[in-house]
């Protein structure tokens, strides 16, 4: 009887949920309930039903966890592909871009050079027209001195 006892009360296995497994001597727990033993395994295997049931929560609410944290890491990894494809396509770009960056600089050094001949020959002829003004201004001091004397 201690024996059937034991091999009723140290079930460990996780995987088994037959309370009503047969035993070598082939009894099963209402057998043993009838032969007088019953109020200490019902109440061994209440707490053991207890303990499966504080796992099992413990457990649900891992799984609740973990879906949740799989939930936000799928959607940080659809934001970080999406991210992913448009610096690709942006790096694609880049070789299109130096080409422009090197037209924009041919086309920016020749309007500098364009801009310092016409700023130089500018210079040129304001130059030119002072000159000018100084040879006029010099003609008519002569003329006015020519009238009165």
């Amino acid at each position: 009887m201690a024996g059937l006892q034991t091999s009723l009360i140290c079930q460990d296995d996780p995987f088994d949920h037959s309370f009503g497994s047969v035993s070598a001597s082939g009894t099963n727990l209402y057998d043993v309930m009838r032969m007088g033993a019953g109020s200490s395994i019902i109440e061994n295997l209440q707490s053991q039903l207890k303990l499966r049931d504080g796992e099992i929560s413990h457990l649900q609410l891992e799984i609740g966890n973990l879906e949740r944290t799989r939930s936000v890491m799928a959607e940080e990894l659809v934001k970080l592909t999406n991210q992913n494809d448009d610096l690709e396509e942006k790096i694609k770009e880049i070789p299109k871009l130096h080409a422009q960056l090197r037209d924009l600089d041919q086309r920016y050094n020749t309007i500098l050079q364009m801009y310092g001949e016409k700023a130089e020959e500018a210079e040129e002829l304001r130059l030119d027209l002072e000159d000018v003004k100084n040879m006029y201004k010099t003609q008519i001091d002569e003329l006015l001195k020519q009238r009165h004397s």
